[in-house]
């Protein structure tokens, strides 16, 4: 596996462990449910292995969501963070939506001149 393959992989077994969990699902549950053994929902919660693209569509079948959020939440591109922070967004209120706008800003502000 590759260094970006890797990076990949451990992004995508945290989106994976996190909806798990969100589900109530125990690793062993989800590994029933798709019909493999425990310890490969465990190697793809590490970021050991990147499941085939068959295995993951199982697993979002059976965590109740879309495919493409482990593909967006593992993706290292600024338009697919942009777009889960878009949907997080849309969930809040005006007031709320400005005071994460303006948290964001001066983060990126402070950031950027640490940097320089």
């Amino acid at each position: 596996m590759t260094p970006k393959e890797k990076r990949l992989a451990v992004k995508m077994g945290r989106a994976i462990a996190v909806r798990r969990q969100q589900r109530n699902f125990t690793q062993a549950e989800l590994a029933e449910a798709i019909g493999v053994e425990q310890e490969t929902i465990s190697r793809f919660e590490r970021g050991a292995t990147l499941p085939p693209l068959g295995r993951l569509a199982d697993i979002a079948d059976v965590l109740s969501c879309p495919l493409e959020e482990f593909l967006r939440n593992a993706s290292p591109r600024v338009e697919d963070t942009a777009q889960g922070i878009a949907r997080i967004l849309e969930k809040l209120t005006e007031s709320d939506r400005r005071l994460v706008g303006d948290f964001i800003e001066q983060l990126g502000a402070r950031l950027l001149k640490n940097k320089a």
